[in-house]
């Protein structure tokens, strides 16, 4: 074939990166827009659904009301859209990262914070010792004598020219 194969597993990967491009605008869009200062707090207000759809066929008017996101309100699909509960496995993930919090006790948590406290001490104090050698060398290791020379040299170099090699190839 020519080219480069973009379907791998049945799935179109060049139709899957632009809904995925297009996803993460909408949602960056709704981001911006929830954080806006005029905008109302949504977890006070309340959404009902008045009416849902009876068959599969796609609603329409709910379809242009948000703009092709939701084609239809069905009783299947209205409890994913209005879940409050965490998912199953979700959910089990949380217990277990909570009960593994309430496991430490309050003395291995102390010993943690004192042992990070002095972590944090010890590589304070090597920045301080590193900074301040490093001042050391800048201000007493070199002549500006020295510097002066160093930087007569490459600024006539970059001017004229004076001082670089020249290759002895042949041009032709």
């Amino acid at each position: 074939s020519s080219g480069i194969n973009a379907e791998y597993g049945g799935v179109y990967w060049p139709d899957v990166n632009e809904n995925f491009s297009t996803l993460a605008g909408q949602l960056n869009f709704l981001q911006k827009a929830l954080t806006k200062e005029d905008t109302p707090r949504l977890q006070n207000l309340v959404m009902l659904p008045l009416m849902t759809s009876t068959g599969t066929g796609p609603d329409t008017t709910l379809e242009q009301l948000t703009e092709g996101r939701i084609p239809y309100l069905a009783q299947d699909s209205l409890p994913n859209y209005l879940r409050t509960k965490l998912d199953l496995e979700i959910e089990k993930k949380e217990h277990h990262v909570s009960s593994e919090v309430n496991r430490i006790t309050e003395q291995n948590l102390q010993q943690q914070i004192c042992d990070l406290n002095n972590l944090s001490d010890s590589i304070s104090d090597i920045i301080q010792t590193s900074r301040e050698s490093w001042d050391e060398y800048s201000n007493h290791g070199r002549s500006s004598e020295n510097d002066n020379k160093e930087l007569v040299k490459l600024m006539s170099a970059l001017e004229t020219g004076k001082g670089l090699r020249s290759s002895n190839r042949k041009r032709g």
